[in-house]
């Protein structure tokens, strides 16, 4: 994992409750919430739960701004890239549409810097290796910049299974043989994760922070 990595994804890819597990599991020091499309499932609705554990939670200027889908960002979105010492995750709006924003750092840009794009197979916009490289290629074209690892996060939310999970695998790999991009992290929820699991990059445990225990 570099310095400062950005992950997108469709709405409803779990991008954002991803976000906050790797930010807790990795200890980061910030984690930045640059999504001004999707007002539900926002990483800002955990910012005491952040700061409790070290983590400054970082995303609009405007105060009460939770549900708000008005583009405001705290300038101190750009720390993590003026202070070498600070240790980031960027959540950045769905798709194409959220991924403009990127577009804020094109010039500070450097090798420190990873774009991962995170995919549940289960979702119509990306149950395909077609139309998974399609949002491949829009992200870049919108961001500015090359995604650099994907992220398998296929999943029924509480009723997934193992083989689920392999599934998503399975389309994940075609892409990133096609592509030569390597599956970085692999979503698996706390309770099916076990020394059996055999999966593509590094597993991540998810415990749903943002979905209440009825959802």
């Amino acid at each position: 994992m570099k310095r400062i990595t950005f992950i997108a994804g469709h709405y409803g890819s779990g991008k954002s409750e991803f976000s906050l597990n790797l930010a807790i599991s990795k200890k980061v020091d910030m984690l930045i919430d640059l999504d001004i499309v999707n007002p539900y499932f926002r990483s800002r609705e955990l910012e005491k739960e952040l700061n409790k554990l070290g983590i400054k939670l970082i995303s609009s200027s405007l105060k009460d701004s939770l549900g708000s889908d008005l583009p405001f960002l705290s300038s101190d979105i750009f720390l993590p890239f003026y202070n070498k010492n600070i240790h980031a995750i960027y959540d950045l709006g769905g798709n194409d549409i959220g991924s403009r924003v990127f577009r804020q750092f094109g010039d500070l840009y450097d090798d420190e810097v990873d774009l991962f794009l995170i995919i549940n197979v289960y979702r119509e916009e990306t149950e395909s290796k077609d139309l998974i490289i399609k949002m491949i290629r829009s992200i870049e074209s919108s961001s500015g910049i090359k995604v650099t690892g994907l992220i398998n996060n296929s999943n029924y939310l509480r009723e997934t299974k193992i083989a689920d999970i392999l599934y998503g695998e399975k389309i994940i790999l075609e892409v990133s043989k096609s592509l030569n991009l390597p599956i970085v992290y692999t979503a698996v929820y706390q309770e099916l994760v076990s020394n059996d699991n055999s999966f593509k990059g590094e597993i991540v445990p998810l415990q749903l922070y943002l979905r209440k225990k009825w959802l």
